[in-house]
């Protein structure tokens, strides 16, 4: 599961320091390179909606290794796109077939652990697949200045032939296949029961808040570091590395407070933090002081803060719902990542060369982020009264 969480990761962190190459390679403008981001991020997420029912009705291990395998065939299409059009459908389509990873890890999860297990579950996942934006940047500049951006989507294609051989031989089927999960009334009333649920849907959203942060800085510390500041392509990814080890430790922290705190408590936690480091890129961004290393700073606190709220956040809105597993992380999935997508997409359709898009999209997004925590706190408060 580990492997097939970072193969999709891998895919957009290891070609993330070619994209300002990009616009010269392919005669094209910032705005349509960073949208192969944004619109694979907007497949990843739209995408989980059918992959639930799917894999409820056929069980998690066939469809995720059909998945990955296609994963892979997509990942080669990319390294072989000879125009930007052909390289933004390849990407879409590695999206759609990328999205199958996070439902069914959602599922099993699910399937198999109690809330407590899986607040420290999600914490430890984080924690793996930590390591893909980590090394994949640093990796993907020196491939790039090597062999060429191309072969950072080869090298992903082979990451996923090897995590469909590994989950064949390792992972066992965590469900019984229903058979009625593809029937049309089952898929619509699974579907309505989970998206009536407020607090599955506040959790899911407050997620996306915070996914939506990290892939600002995906899609638009490129631009801001390479083409802004002139770092050089292959130290891009020591930036992004430095972040990811505070998302790391983040997730560490939050493995330790979930066995003497409430998970509410953690994430609030996390949420604080997060909110601090959004402050600080604001201010650095509009008051004055932003350089390659303060924009870095800045993000410590986001990327830390970010670490417990991912842990808490997917099982508190699991633990919302009785039954359905797929279909609940079909929607928990799609409104993640579809609205971390909007969040990308406005960061590419704003810009204008300047740091200060980025500073108007983290703004508004650390004050969504707060507005949804406000939310949470309220719903925990009467679900506390009403049990008492």
């Amino acid at each position: 599961m580990v492997l097939a969480g970072s193969g999709s990761i891998m895919s957009t962190d290891l070609y993330a320091p070619s994209l300002p190459y990009l616009t010269d390679f392919f005669g094209t403008t910032p705005e349509l390179i960073k949208l192969t981001i944004s619109l694979n991020l907007l497949m990843f997420g739209f995408a989980q909606l059918i992959y639930g029912p799917i894999s409820d009705r056929f069980g998690r291990r066939p469809v995720l290794l059909w998945s990955i395998a296609l994963f892979s065939v997509a990942s080669i299409a990319c390294g072989l796109a000879q125009s930007i059009d052909q390289l933004l459908v390849a990407r879409i389509l590695q999206g759609f077939f990328a999205a199958a990873e996070a439902v069914i890890c959602l599922a099993v999860f699910k399937d198999l652990f109690t809330e407590k297990e899986q607040v420290k579950g999600f914490a430890i996942y984080g924690m793996s697949i930590a390591l893909a934006p980590a090394i994949a940047p640093i990796l993907g500049g020196y491939i790039h200045v090597l062999f060429g951006w191309e072969y950072n989507f080869f090298l992903t294609a082979g990451v996923g032939v090897l995590t469909a051989i590994l989950i064949y031989l390792l992972l066992p089927e965590s469900t019984t296949p229903d058979p009625h999960a593809l029937k049309l009334k089952s898929i619509l009333h699974n579907y309505r029961s989970v998206v009536s649920n407020k607090i599955f849907i506040t959790y899911g959203a407050l997620s996306g808040v915070a996914l939506g942060l990290i892939y600002a800085f995906v899609t638009g510390a490129p631009f801001i570091l390479i083409s802004y500041f002139g770092i050089e392509i292959q130290h891009f990814g020591y930036y992004q590395a430095v972040i990811v080890v505070a998302f790391f430790l983040g997730s560490l922290l939050a493995t330790r407070l979930v066995d003497y705190w409430q998970s509410l408590h953690v994430l609030n936690l996390g949420l604080i933090v997060m909110v601090i480091g959004s402050l600080l890129v604001v201010g650095f961004v509009f008051i004055g002081g932003l350089s390659p290393n303060t924009l870095v700073f800045g993000y410590l606190f986001i990327a830390f803060g970010i670490g417990p709220i991912f842990a808490v956040a997917p099982s508190k809105a699991m633990s919302a719902v009785d039954r359905s597993a797929g279909s609940a992380a079909s929607v928990f999935g799609c409104l993640e990542i579809g609205l971390s997508g909007v969040i990308a997409t406005m960061v590419s359709v704003i810009h204008d060369g300047t740091p200060g898009p980025f500073g108007i999209v983290i703004g508004l997004t650390a004050v969504a982020g707060i507005v949804l925590g406000v939310i949470v706190n309220r719903q925990s408060t009467k679900q506390a009264a009403a049990v008492g």
